[in-house]
């Protein structure tokens, strides 16, 4: 996932995959992280097609249970 320049400092940053993840399970809506080209830090994106799911989600999916 690209992110452009001006858009980067406006979102978000968290230090580490597990620390993003975490803030995504929270959401009431499904996020998911990425590494940052520009700031190599992450950031969460609603734009999903393509990446991989976290194994915590796919948990859940199997479980039956809802996201959250």
């Amino acid at each position: 996932m690209k992110t452009r320049p001006g858009i980067w400092h406006r979102k978000k940053q968290y230090a580490t995959r597990e620390a993003a993840e975490l803030a995504a399970r929270e959401a009431p809506f499904t996020l998911r992280a990425y590494r940052c080209a520009l700031c190599r830090r992450f950031h969460l994106t609603s734009r999903t097609k393509g990446m991989k799911i976290p194994r915590h989600e796919l948990d859940a999916r199997r479980s039956g249970q809802p996201k959250g």
